[in-house]
């Protein structure tokens, strides 16, 4: 210590307590806390504490007061990583649940846990509509019987999901923002609250809860972990319903995969098109086949070597259909039924029906020598083609469809192939006109069908034409590009013209989404112009496809597959180019 000033006399300090702070050193200092206050007791209680001076005294009364708030943060900072390990916990929990229910319910019953609340709900918005929906609730079994009772509740959902901000009522019976509202009153809530499930900025959902005895049960505090609970569990959610999306679209593929190729059954997954209930117009063709004496030549074989026979066979002939864009219907017994441009729509579906069925004979010829190396009897089919209109559709219940297609040309091709020669295939006079510069054919006698008052004349298909450029590999005849191009057309002979938006073309077809409404096998007149600045006038198309559709604001609207009809090479190069992947792709062969 300094000396004194002069004329100063020094009191002297007075040393402390054996109660205060002189701990002998070999003693370990069990807290900080304890002391503090040895130190305050013997500062202020203890005698002699007059003879402090006073800035000893305030030191020490503000060395209190810094550690009380010092201890109130450090409660706070304890408080804090309590919730986070909590969070991590619930984290670890919901991120292994992909089951949704299991989900929403052990959400449910976390939120209740970790808040203390005496009861809630859990609601998710509707990604069409946007409606929010109950999806789990705790100990509101009368609320969700008795809706009016649920107004207060369904308020504060909405507008948290709307605003995507949370609401905290520390007292809903004094509450302003409630107070018109009687069902707080009478149903007595005191404490509430409602945070959004959230990720990023897109609100999912929302969770509530309550409590109808205590006010003040819920604090900011609160709220945070709540929020910080909801926004783990949103992304939760999120997975959840990620994964029933692909469960759902890998069962939707392998049921598709069932009649359609792989590369169609991916195009329509990848296009989200709804398979629902029900059916359609559209024009297609329609190819059957069936095996010539199959009952004597199972008398001949024992059970298991026919089904390997019939197996091989099949396996052969599907593959064959989906080579062509063709669609498995069915399987009839010993006979197949397959069905060209449907699902997806192709200009080119006669020309890829009468190909499968000469692709067929010839795999059938090299097949039949393989069995007979073998010791085994071999066997002929029949194949029966036709064009025309049909329904087509998802047929059977929601719970099991199968994709079909059914009308009176699907029966005439049918009997096409009963009145065909073995090894041969016939096709009806719609069919024929389609191909007919693509096929060697001879005509033979018209069939009497039911349903129609003239005799159908058919052709016997020897000989398909395949251009040697139609070998290099593409996924369809020609080139499709997705497009948004505004045109006109006119369907003589009316003269009126309407609008549409062209959404791909090729040098096959195009289509587009128009509100004029049209028929399959309408002829249709096409002006539009492409982006390279292409301009076509009076193309002339027939409507192969035509299906009605419902915009946002529910007005009708149809989706058309236009079938080129006529159309010059002057043109048919310009579509080419345009739809060409890269200016070093070689152009599509002109149609035959």
């Amino acid at each position: 210590m300094g000396e004194a000033k002069a004329g100063v006399k020094e009191k002297p300090v007075p040393e402390v307590s054996n109660r205060g702070v002189d701990v002998p050193p070999q003693t370990p200092i069990l807290s900080f806390e304890s002391q503090l206050k040895n130190v305050q007791r013997a500062i202020f209680q203890d005698e002699g504490s007059e003879n402090i001076p006073p800035k000893l005294k305030d030191f020490c009364s503000e060395m209190v007061k810094s550690y009380q708030l010092l201890k109130k943060d450090f409660s706070k900072m304890e408080k804090s990583r309590k919730d986070m390990e909590t969070l991590v916990e619930i984290g670890k929990a919901v991120n292994s649940v992909l089951d949704m229910d299991k989900l929403l319910n052990l959400i449910m019953d976390m939120v209740i846990n970790v808040v203390g609340a005496e009861r809630g709900f859990l609601m998710l918005k509707d990604k069409d509509t946007g409606e929010l929906s109950f999806k789990v609730a705790r100990n509101m079994e009368e609320e969700l019987k008795d809706k009016a009772k649920f107004t207060i509740s369904s308020g504060i959902t909405s507008r948290v999901a709307r605003e995507g901000k949370a609401i905290l009522s520390t007292d809903a019976q004094s509450d302003e923002r409630f107070s018109a509202q009687a069902s707080v009153m009478d149903y007595n809530l005191r404490s509430l609250m409602c945070v959004p499930l959230k990720i990023k900025d897109d609100v999912i959902g929302t969770v509530y809860v309550d409590n109808r005895m205590v006010a003040g049960a819920f604090t900011d505090e609160t709220v945070e972990l709540l929020t910080s609970f909801a926004n783990q569990a949103a992304i939760s959610i999120e997975n959840a319903r990620l994964y029933e999306n692909v469960a759902k679209e890998t069962k939707i593929r392998a049921n598709l995969q069932r009649y359609l190729s792989p590369n169609i059954a991916n195009d329509i997954i990848s296009k989200k098109e709804k398979l629902v209930l029900g059916g359609e117009k559209v024009e297609c063709s329609v190819l059957f086949t069936d095996i010539c004496g199959f009952t004597s030549m199972s008398e001949k074989l024992p059970p298991e070597s026919i089904v390997n026979m019939l197996n091989e066979y099949f396996s052969a002939m599907t593959k064959i259909i989906f080579e062509n864009e063709g669609t498995l219907d069915k399987f009839i017994g010993d006979a197949i039924m397959a069905v060209f441009g449907a699902p997806i729509f192709t200009p080119y579906s006669a020309r890829n029906a009468v190909k499968t069925g000469i692709s067929m004979l010839k795999k059938l010829e090299e097949l039949q020598k393989k069995w007979e190396s073998e010791g085994n009897p071999s066997f002929k089919i029949r194949v029966g083609i036709n064009t025309g209109e049909v329904i087509a559709g998802n047929i059977g219940s929601p719970d099991r469809m199968d994709y079909t297609v059914i009308g009176d040309n699907v029966n005439l091709a049918s009997r096409l192939e009963s009145n065909a020669k073995p090894m041969t295939v016939l096709i009806s006079d719609s069919t024929y006109f389609k191909i007919k510069d693509l096929v060697t054919a001879n005509p033979r006698e018209p069939i009497m069908v039911k349903g129609k008052s003239k005799p159908v004349q058919t052709y016997e298909v020897t000989d398909i034409k395949v251009p040697t450029d139609e070998k290099v590999k593409v996924k369809r005849q020609y080139v499709r590009k997705d497009v948004s191009i505004f045109a006109t057309f006119k369907i003589p002979p009316n003269t009126k013209t309407n609008q549409c938006i062209i959404q791909n073309v090729s040098c096959g077809g195009l289509l587009m989404n128009t509100r004029m409404e049209a028929i399959v096998g309408n002829n249709i007149m096409l002006d539009f112009t492409l982006s390279d600045e292409s301009k076509f006038i009076n193309i002339e198309g027939k409507v192969a496809m035509s299906r009605p559709f419902k915009d946002e604001q529910s007005a009708t609207y149809f989706k058309m597959g236009i079938e080129f009809v006529s159309i010059s090479d002057t043109d048919f190069k310009s579509i080419s180019k345009f739809c060409s992947p890269s200016e070093h792709t070689a152009e599509a062969p002109l149609p035959h």
